[in-house]
């Protein structure tokens, strides 16, 4: 197996699927199945080319068993960035019609933090807010005073999370799921339950995410429902998602 550039040593891990082909692909990407889908999981010192290149070369050696499927990026100890994510998403999407449903990070919150701090304007870092009612664990869920609130998992049904400032939650947020923020909320995933940013009346409050498909949304004190299904032409937006307050109503776009 060849070493990963940047490597002084061969790489111990070990994928999944592998074949004489991916001999080398192994070294930049691994694929393992997952009771939520499939985990895509890149080396963390790769160079994007290579692991773009070891994710189309996977993709096309095994066209029909992942055509339509969905992928769960597990990032780990790679630092996210979210131009190498839409990169990734848009592999997936063009070689097989695969849908990445969720971002899975590491340890290190810092990269995330400075991204949502710059698309929000305003710092967000990692802190306070209320416990869920529902059943995360301690370590699901980052709390420290006087900032945003950081959920290291998805989002259930029958869970409830309330922040006092930004919510930043690193999965998805199911149906039957609620999140509150007096800030903005960030999902790392879809987002099929309901989220209410600005809740103490901040209209400039936003809410992100991979794909926005709730059961309600709320900004301060506007309400909007979902469209009816097929309204929104079945297709999955290119980037990041976001609903904010347009002329008196809540819209989502693209960005």
């Amino acid at each position: 197996m060849a070493a990963v550039p940047g490597s002084d040593r061969t790489p111990s891990w070990k994928g999944t699927m592998i074949t004489a082909s991916e001999k080398d692909a192994v070294s930049f990407l691994q694929i393992k199945a997952d009771r939520d889908g499939f985990l895509l999981i890149p080396h963390p010192e790769a160079p994007l080319r290579d692991v773009v290149q070891a994710l189309k070369q996977k993709i096309e050696d095994s066209r029909s068993f992942f055509q339509r499927s969905k992928m769960i990026l597990d990032l780990g100890k790679r630092a996210f960035r979210i131009d190498e994510v839409q990169v990734i998403r848009k592999v997936l999407q063009v070689t097989a019609d695969v849908v990445l449903a969720e971002v899975r990070l590491g340890e290190d919150l810092e990269p995330v933090l400075k991204w949502a701090s710059e698309a929000v304007g305003v710092p967000v870092r990692a802190g306070a807010g209320q416990r869920p009612s529902g059943e995360l664990a301690d370590r699901e869920m980052e709390e420290k005073p006087g900032g945003a609130v950081i959920v290291r998992s998805t989002c259930r049904s029958g869970t409830r999370i309330e922040s006092p400032a930004d919510c930043v939650v690193l999965g998805d947020v199911n149906p039957g799921a609620e999140v509150l923020a007096v800030g903005d909320i960030v999902v790392f995933g879809s987002l099929r339950g309901v989220a209410h940013a600005g809740m103490t009346g901040d209209r400039s409050a936003r809410i992100w995410a991979l794909s926005i498909e709730p059961n309600q949304l709320r900004i301060a004190d506007l309400v909007a429902l979902p469209p009816r299904s097929g309204s929104r032409g079945g297709s999955s937006p290119k980037r990041f998602e976001v609903a904010e307050i347009t002329a008196d109503h809540i819209e989502v776009v693209s960005v």
